[in-house]
């Protein structure tokens, strides 16, 4: 046998038997003894004119024309929502009621907190206006 340059698996019939061996694989015949038909079953209506309803269902988030993100700017326990949700609103339109009774608390701090200093600040004056003991 007359060897090609290059191709070292042709030595001793190797390349034949392996054609061999393909092709008869795929030339085997399974019948399950069911005779098939020569054309598919097809089923068939006949034509009748009528309204149909066009629609489509489709998945996917609708956005509108001004979208705007509602984030608070203090925390706190809601009390009420004042708009419905997808209904329009107002510039400076009331959203949302917030409990007031903790900030209540807060600014009661606060003010305590200023009526002590000015106290302490206004003390050295007044300590100072008083006639000296002797």
């Amino acid at each position: 046998m007359p060897k090609l340059p290059g191709v070292s698996f042709l030595n001793g019939g190797r390349f034949v038997g392996a054609v061999l061996l393909l092709a008869s694989a795929g030339c085997s015949k399974q019948s399950s003894g069911a005779i098939t038909p020569l054309f598919p079953i097809v089923k068939i209506a006949s034509v009748q004119q009528m309204d149909v309803p066009i629609y489509g269902e489709w998945i996917g988030t609708l956005d509108g024309l001004v979208n705007a993100d509602i984030k608070a700017e203090v925390s706190g326990y809601l009390l009420t929502q004042a708009y419905r949700e997808g209904s329009f609103v107002k510039k400076g339109q009331l959203l949302f009621q917030i409990d007031p009774r903790p900030f209540q608390a807060a600014l009661d701090q606060a003010n305590g907190q200023l009526a002590q200093t000015e106290g302490n600040w206004h003390r050295p004056r007044r300590n100072s206006r008083r006639p000296k003991r002797r």
